[in-house]
């Protein structure tokens, strides 16, 4: 885990600056233009104060990174150097699937296997502790898929990276939200004083 309020500040500090330089060409965008480059600057902001050692704030940044879409915004949010190093370890990580995948269709026949033995176990009366160990499974799939970076992680590990992408998530909405009632206040303000 990090250090929450050092965190916030750095988190702070680089959303508002990826919003300035995304904002740069916002009277040319549109509605979902600029909701798409409030949301890249959020996370790229967030994955960079949480730094390069989470395995999810790597793999956000990736995954934004293999978006052609996002190139020119995440290269000035960025810079060059940063974003060809997220690049490249999104194209590693395409590679990475691959392998995944082959390994589990190997894999996937042995694991009929153990279904076969799991479930004469279960005609012999184990049943509850296999099911409890499919919903455990279960869950621990939909997690792999929710976290970024999730699918190579395993157990412990995997809950840990859980935690520390909720609370930063957390953290993301409270600034979001701390920066839209500060904005309102603002239009408030600039209205009074016009009407007065």
């Amino acid at each position: 885990m990090h250090a929450p309020r050092k965190f916030k500040k750095a988190f702070m500090e680089r959303l508002l600056l990826s919003l300035q330089v995304a904002g740069l060409t916002s009277k040319s965008m549109g509605l979902r233009e600029r909701r798409d480059a409030v949301r890249l600057s959020s996370d790229v902001a967030m994955a960079s104060a949480r730094g390069r050692a989470a395995p999810w704030a790597r793999a956000l940044v990736a995954r934004h990174a293999a978006e052609r879409r996002n190139e020119p915004l995440l290269r000035r949010i960025m810079g060059g150097d940063v974003y060809e190093r997220a690049v490249s370890s999104a194209g590693a990580a395409v590679a990475r699937s691959r392998r995944i995948v082959r390994r589990s269709q190997r894999v996937a026949c042995s694991s009929r296997r153990k279904r076969r033995s799991l479930a004469m176990a279960a005609a012999s009366g184990g049943g509850g502790a296999l099911a409890a160990r499919r919903m455990v499974k279960g869950r621990l799939r939909l997690l792999r898929r929710l976290v970024p970076g999730g699918e190579a992680l395993r157990g412990f590990s995997l809950l840990s990276e859980t935690l520390d992408y909720v609370v930063c998530l957390k953290t993301q909405v409270e600034l979001m939200h701390s920066l839209c009632k500060g904005s309102q206040q603002q239009q408030q303000q600039k209205l009074h004083l016009q009407l007065g």
